[in-house]
């Protein structure tokens, strides 16, 4: 026998062993599902599916016609309140006049105030505060009077107005309710949107021609750089802008800015000031180039002939080119001199010579009116430059405003106190025939659309609301209006979010203000979660569009409704009885003796285990907005529950539907009480949310007035993976549990499973973790082994930075942390096997081609991958949306590994924060 043969061959055996057993790998995630599936059980899911899987619905086609008109008709009506409310105001100031010598609160010092609900900020209802900008200097102001102030009060009524100010021709500016104020010394009502906008019968296009030359360096060029900006800032998104900068030569911004106007976005605000804030002045002054390159813009402005078109031309003199004036001449003829010209010589170096010339390009002095009425502009001296900002902001000419009874309407931006969006509307106002100011107020946009954000007609249905110039004020791939944490919307154009084949035959009828339906194949896009960090989702869907008019003073509006072709509503028909304690309002502030015990601190909240207590979003109410806005009083819960019990016969605004809900979410009370307190100890929350706006959570406490459960990612991503248990990635719980870890859940009703609502519990990643060791012991093993679990968009649900970082942050300041910026070895394998990779997804906030990851097995590794070269495995936890990956812990391993960075992985190209907080790869 050849006992060196036979133990070869017993070592190649051996080895074939090992490599099998590597193969098949040493975790299983099916252990982690069971365990998933139980903790979503213990807490209820399988009890209240069953409840929904009992009762019998309808359904019911959903007339599309009737249901646009009726949405419109809703925003008309709002719109003609807020009409209503700025001429009755327009009305007092002309008739009481600018009456009063006694000054007012200052809006810049703190006065008594109060927090209101409605402004979200403190204020007295009880007076109005002025202010004005620094420059604006004298003694002898008039200020409003407390009968227009009676006015203001008295529009509170529109509960769509939020505050309301007057601002005037001077600088002045008054503010109702009164507040505290902010940058009151170098606030310029005048130089706003919503007060230039309101000057103005046409769209403009404006470009200023700025001298740079050597003597111009220094205070002189930051002035007129600063005044720039002003004129930037005064610019509607109606508008259209340039920039000529010039010393012996001319220069314009290059790419799409070199030779045609640009509508005035934050992005091409910033570009624009970038760009300025680069230059320095050198060599001498050439008018003549200036004023060539100023009428380039002018000349390829598309319907420049229905636009104002207005040349601001900045110098501090001395003229070393040809004649500007045979330049005006020659081209604002071709133009049929429709082109205003506003010069400003600045500093005290101009000779009289200087400001001759500067006065005749105002005039035109060359320019003959058979070729057109020449429009003659102003010249301004101005040799102290703290006033160039307020000659160039203010460079219209208010003496041929318009003085309409017609609102114009700003687009949504950015509300300071709310964060929420919001467009102001604006009313002209004359004292003695003559221009003198504005009145406008604010309204939530949230409150003006309320119908639309309340839509609730089916899996694919939405609603968009565009104007005449085919801008969109909303629309499901722009930000919610009620989300705080929102940027403002830059990118407009509804042809960003319609992209449709045929869909411009519906866009042209909507910009005419027709009425109609049209079917169509359309991709319909839907987020996963948080869009900028799960992506969206594209379904081809037939669709029909309605469209109609948005019918009020000012309005060019129209609004849209989409909607599956046949397009069905499903209802729950069953009634359920009344139960003695299905509903504890979660207001125990406004319950006093009522509230049930025992009360103890849950954490760092106050809170009942005896009950479980209901929140109502507006989603509950038949009319949201009634219900948005409204500060909830001891009347109002007393109602709720009277109604709810039988006691009263007078509705107080709630859905069936959503009655229907409290009822059938009742049962979950006493399972959390019992079985899932017995099951699951070491749950801290258990809660339900339903598509009609309620919201039942144990142990009772009480809920933000503004929570809506719609406007949460927890809620976005239960229904984005339906039939999914779905784990979020870690973060501070602000009732004080730590960093907590939520599973949820979505229950439906039906064959279709429609959606109704949404299951949920949090739980410790401590907790988490411990039980990952309990499971697999081999992830106790931390010198040998690393177990992590991601979602199926990469990012870390557990891993042991969570367990070993110790940080006193902020709720807010827990980022979500990419397996790319952790684990860089098994990002590259995880990529190069297609386990995880880029998905395309539209950003149209930033305006960037983005894409974010997606992480799913092949056929070829359903069960999972060993990658024995890069140390891991991963395995799929079936029925959720995580993975389990089992990293074999490599001695050599340094920091190197920690980022999957470009140079390891052209794939993979973050800064820093980007790798933090979202994993997308963006590309201007």
């Amino acid at each position: 026998m050849n006992v060196p043969g036979l133990t070869l061959s017993l070592l190649m055996m051996s080895c074939a062993v090992v490599q099998n057993a590597n193969a098949q790998g040493l975790i299983s995630g099916d252990i982690l599902a069971n365990e998933i599936n139980k903790t979503v059980n213990d807490v209820g899911w399988s009890f209240i599916q069953n409840e929904y899987n009992k009762v019998g619905y309808q359904e019911m086609r959903t007339d599309g016609e009737i249901l646009v008109q009726e949405i419109s008709d809703k925003i008309s009506e709002r719109m003609k309140e807020v009409n209503s409310a700025l001429t009755s105001l327009k009305s007092a100031v002309e008739s009481y006049k600018l009456s009063s010598d006694d000054v007012p609160q200052d809006c810049c010092i703190d006065g008594m105030y109060q927090p209101n609900f409605r402004f979200r900020t403190d204020v007295s209802l009880e007076m109005f505060c002025y202010s004005k900008p620094s420059y604006v200097t004298g003694n002898n102001f008039k200020y409003i009077s407390n009968n227009v102030m009676d006015v203001m009060k008295t529009n509170l009524n529109k509960k769509s107005l939020q505050f309301q100010y007057i601002s005037l021709k001077s600088g002045l500016y008054f503010n109702y309710p009164a507040t505290l104020l902010t940058d009151c010394e170098s606030y310029d009502p005048r130089f706003r949107p919503f007060y230039a906008s309101t000057t103005k019968s046409k769209p403009r296009d404006v470009v200023v021609a700025l001298e740079m030359s050597a003597s111009m360096r220094g205070d002189k060029f930051v002035k007129a750089k600063q005044a720039t900006f002003t004129v930037m800032e005064t610019l509607s998104i109606h508008d259209r802008f340039g920039i000529v900068v010039f010393n012996n030569k001319a220069y314009t911004k290059d790419g799409c800015y070199e030779n045609q106007l640009v509508p005035l976005t934050q992005t091409t605000k910033d570009s624009l000031q970038k760009f300025l804030n680069s230059l320095e002045g050198k060599s001498s002054a050439n008018y003549t180039e200036a004023v060539q390159k100023a009428f380039v813009y002018f000349k390829t402005s598309t319907d420049g002939e229905n636009r104002d078109q207005i040349l601001l031309f900045v110098s501090d003199g001395s003229n070393d080119g040809g004649d500007p004036l045979e330049v005006i001449r020659d081209e604002n003829q071709q133009l049929n001199n429709r082109v205003f010209i506003h010069t400003f010589g600045i500093g005290t170096g101009l000779t009289g010579l200087d400001n001759e010339l500067l006065k005749n390009m105002t005039e035109q002095t060359l320019n003959d009116n058979n070729y057109g009425y020449i429009k003659r502009g102003k010249f301004v001296r101005v040799t102290d430059l703290t006033y160039l900002r307020e000659a160039m902001g203010t460079f219209y000419d208010d003496s041929n405003i318009p003085i309409t009874d017609i609102p114009t309407y700003t687009m949504p931006y950015k509300d300071f106190f709310t964060n929420e969006s919001i467009i102001t509307a604006c009313l002209p106002f004359a004292l003695n025939g003559v221009f003198e100011g504005v009145v406008c107020a604010d309204v939530l946009l949230s409150e003006l659309v309320a119908e639309i954000l309340y839509l609730k007609q089916g899996e694919f249905s939405y609603a968009f609301v565009m104007d005449g110039e085919e801008r969109t004020l909303v629309h499901p791939l722009i930000p919610d209006p009620r989300d705080v944490n929102a940027k403002e919307q830059d990118i407009i154009n509804i042809y960003n979010f319609e992209t449709s084949g045929d869909v411009h035959e519906v866009i042209w009828s909507m910009k005419k203000g027709f009425k109609g339906f049209k079917s169509l194949d359309i991709t319909v896009v839907e987020t996963r979660g948080q869009k900028y960090l799960d992506g969206d989702t594209h379904q081809i869907v037939k669709a029909i569009y309605h469209w109609t008019p948005i019918v009020a003073s000012g309005s060019n509006y129209s609004v849209c409704l989409v909607m599956k072709l046949n397009n069905t509503e499903f209802s729950i028909i069953d009634q359920p009885q009344p139960i003695a304690g299905e509903f504890l309002y979660h207001r125990w502030d406004l319950m006093g003796k009522d509230w049930p015990g025992p009360f103890c601190r849950h954490f760092k909240r106050y809170a009942t285990k005896g009950n479980s207590t209901v929140k109502l979003t507006p989603d509950a109410f038949i009319e949201p907005y009634q219900y948005t806005g409204i500060k909830e009083t001891q009347v109002t819960v007393q109602q709720y529950k009277e109604y709810l019990s039988g006691e009263r016969s007078i509705n107080p605004g709630l859905k069936v539907s959503a009655i229907k809900s409290i009822r059938l979410t009742f049962p979950l009370e006493e399972f959390w009480k019992t079985k899932s307190q017995n099951e699951a100890p070491y749950v801290i929350w258990r809660y339900i949310a339903t598509e009609d706006g309620i919201v039942r959570v144990y142990p009772g406490v009480r809920l933000t007035d503004d929570y809506d459960q719609k406007l949460r990612p927890w809620y976005h991503r239960a229904l984005a993976n339906k039939g999914r248990n779905v784990l979020l990635a870690p973060y501070t719980d602000r009732w004080g549990a730590g960093t907590v870890i939520t599973i949820t859940r979505a229950i439906s009703i039906g064959k279709k499973q429609i959606i109704e609502g949404a299951l949920g519990t949090d739980f410790s990643i401590y907790y988490f973790h411990q039980k990952l060791q309990d499971l697999y012991p081999i992830c106790a093993n931390k010198i040998k082994y690393t177990c992590i679990v991601i979602d199926d968009s990469g990012f870390l649900v557990m891993h042991p930075y969570f367990i070993e970082t110790k940080s006193s942050t902020t709720p807010t300041d827990i980022p979500q942390v990419h397996i790319t910026h952790m684990e860089g070895k098994i990002s590259r394998s995880l990529i190069s096997n297609g386990i995880m990779y880029r998905q395309p997804c539209r950003d149209t906030e930033n305006k960037k081609e983005q894409f974010t990851y997606r992480v799913n097995l092949p056929i070829s590794h359903q069960g999972g991958k060993v990658d024995s070269t890069e140390g891991y495995e991963i395995r799929p936890v079936t029925g959720s949306n995580v993975f389990l990956i089992l990293k074999t812990k490599d001695r050599s391993e340094n920091n190197e590994d920690r980022c999957c960075s470009e140079e390891k992985s052209p794939l993979v190209q973050y800064n820093v924060e980007i790798i933090h907080a979202r994993a997308f790869v963006s590309k201007s």
